[in-house]
């Protein structure tokens, strides 16, 4: 069966625009990707990847929350990013030609477009908008993965805790609206996204619950008030 009938039903619609990837590229362009693409759906805790595998395909997420990880020598998780819909993932490594690095798994239930490797290499070819779309994508991760640093370096827990989650809010439908907002997030994920200990970041997470501004739940954090967070992120500490 060809790429083009495994994936007739696959992704087709506006959602394609809505990738980061496809963002001001040809109808053509577009058409082509959508005809190489399949899509699975994932479990919630389900691994899409692991270190040591081969990296033989690149995802996009249409649909769900992707943590990407890895271990410290120490055996401890260190959370890299979060993905979020319309974004890439597991493209790093396709490129460099390596084996993972890194592990996939699906913080909810999700819904991922896979695209294999000489694929995406054949449209990166006849597509040059393609190239450069990706280009920025891997320098804009490139520039958070540096303002992480600096963040763990300079920046007090308390401020590192609200830029995280107001960075997580953003990346939901309607970020916008001054609506609460469910973040399917661990506070043990959350610790390990900002470098810090689960007992500190539980002390600036519930400073914010006695506050009014969020509400600790089960697997998830409950932000009632984002503008007020947003606010309270940019006033001195």
């Amino acid at each position: 069966m060809s790429l083009e009938t495994q994936s007739a039903n696959n992704c087709i619609g506006p959602w394609l625009g809505q990738l980061e990837l496809l963002t001001g590229v040809s109808q053509q362009a577009q058409r082509r990707f959508n005809a190489m693409i399949r899509t699975t759906k994932r479990r919630r805790g389900e691994w899409v990847f692991v270190p040591g595998d081969a990296a033989d395909s690149v995802y996009l997420l249409q649909h769900g929350r992707m943590k990407i990880t890895a271990l410290s020598e120490d055996g401890h998780e260190v959370l890299h990013q979060i993905v979020g819909p319309g974004e890439i993932f597991g493209d790093t490594s396709v490129l460099l030609g390596i084996p993972r690095t890194t592990s996939a798994q699906a913080l909810e239930a999700s819904l991922v477009c896979e695209i294999y490797r000489k694929d995406f290499e054949t449209l990166l070819s006849m597509y040059p908008e393609l190239s450069f779309r990706l280009l920025k994508s891997v320098g804009l991760r490139l520039k958070k993965a540096e303002a992480k640093l600096v963040n763990v370096i300079c920046k007090d827990i308390s401020r590192r805790v609200r830029e995280a989650l107001i960075d997580l809010v953003s990346k939901e439908p309607h970020a916008g609206l001054d609506r609460p907002v469910t973040i399917k997030l661990t506070q043990q994920d959350l610790a390990n996204l900002i470098g810090a200990s689960r007992q500190k970041t539980w002390e600036a997470l519930k400073e914010l619950e006695d506050c009014g501004v969020l509400k600790l739940m089960y697997r998830s954090i409950l932000v009632l008030a984002p503008q007020t967070l947003r606010k309270r992120t940019f006033m001195p500490d």
